[in-house]
């Protein structure tokens, strides 16, 4: 069954680079009180969904491949700071999957960043915070075509709802911007960027066991930055660049402190306290509040299709989840079956 196969995938939410703490972590003395690590996961949920309004406000502002190469630099200097140590212990398994790691760092940052950015030049940050609500069926869908893993009906109903969904809002619930193909590109490139996501949470089943989560994450962002510098010489070379004023370094500061890494760390410590059911629940948060910070700080509005294009695709989630649940509760327990076969 995939969802029990990718397991490790499964918490990982998309936009920002980062999986979450296994809920089965040993919690230690140093655990913080339940209440807190709700507050925390609430914090990282504003954080995240904070992401597409200052991406948005950075249209016009400051280019997206320089917002995307500085913010993931200076998130690879935060890793460093924190991780570099147990990088340099790991470097020989650094050097051993060092190709992995690169798919790793282009599907799950460069992948998913450079065309949320870009997309966000083009279209509203209401459009983007919604169709982040249909990422889990995007990997359920990518799953099913990377690795053949057979999925329930109720789910693949559900990933085909998350589907129809996505069409409402991108295409504003008129059919006659899909008949004279007119797609607004933005909706396109931020759609891009979730499959992106996607194939990087599916890939998570190879990613190396033996190293360690921060020596992970740290070499994966290098490798991203280095994958992301060319796209930001080609906005050198063409002479793009923003002014340094209080409005951009704050929107760039914003993109690398909260949902790259503030998030990271909060979320990271919340899990092992609240389990990983109540930490997903928080996922559904991050529309929620992205539409509630693009309408006031945007000036952005809500309309008719955005609601009914989220309401599908929170059903298709809801069948999707379902249909786990019943594949699980029909899988047969490993322990007993070995006992009868003794």
């Amino acid at each position: 069954m995939y969802c029990a196969d990718i397991r490790r995938a499964l918490p990982c939410f998309p936009r920002q680079g980062i999986f979450l703490a296994n809920e089965n972590s040993s919690r230690t003395k140093g655990a913080i009180p339940y209440w807190v690590a709700f507050v925390f996961l609430v914090i990282g949920a504003f954080s995240w969904a904070g992401s597409s309004v200052a991406g948005r406000m950075a249209s016009g502002n400051v280019p997206p491949f320089t917002l995307a190469f500085i913010r993931w630099f200076f998130v690879a200097l935060c890793f460093l700071a924190i991780g570099g140590r147990e990088t340099w212990k790991q470097r020989h398994l650094i050097l051993k999957h060092w190709k992995l790691l690169v798919a790793f760092g282009f599907f799950g940052v460069v992948g998913f960043s450079v065309p949320y950015y870009v997309g966000l030049q083009f279209t509203v940050a209401i459009n983007a915070s919604l169709m982040n609500t249909s990422g889990a069926l995007w990997i359920v869908g990518i799953a099913f075509l990377m690795t053949g893993e057979t999925i329930t009906r109720k789910q693949s109903l559900g990933v085909l709802l998350g589907f129809f969904g996505t069409i409402l809002i991108v295409s504003r619930a008129d059919i006659a911007v899909l008949s004279h193909f007119s797609i607004n590109i933005g909706d396109v490139m931020v759609l891009v960027g979730f499959f992106s996501w996607a194939v990087y949470t599916v890939m998570l089943r190879w990613k190396p066991t033996e190293m360690g989560e921060l020596a992970f994450l740290t070499s994966m962002t290098i490798f991203a930055v280095i994958l992301m510098a060319p796209l930001y010489v080609v906005d050198l070379i063409q002479g793009k660049t923003f002014d340094k004023n209080f409005d951009n370094i704050a929107i760039i500061s914003y993109a690398v402190i909260f949902p790259s890494f503030i998030a990271y760390i909060l979320w990271n410590r919340a899990v092992p306290v609240v389990g990983a059911s109540v930490a997903a629940m928080a996922q559904y948060l991050i529309p929620i509040i992205g539409v509630f910070l693009s309408v006031t700080l945007l000036g952005e509005s809500i309309q008719t299709y955005h609601i009914a294009g989220v309401a599908v695709i929170f059903t298709g989630v809801w069948l999707v989840s379902a249909g786990r649940r019943k594949a699980n509760t029909d899988k047969p327990d490993a322990d007993a079956v070995n006992s009868n076969e003794k």
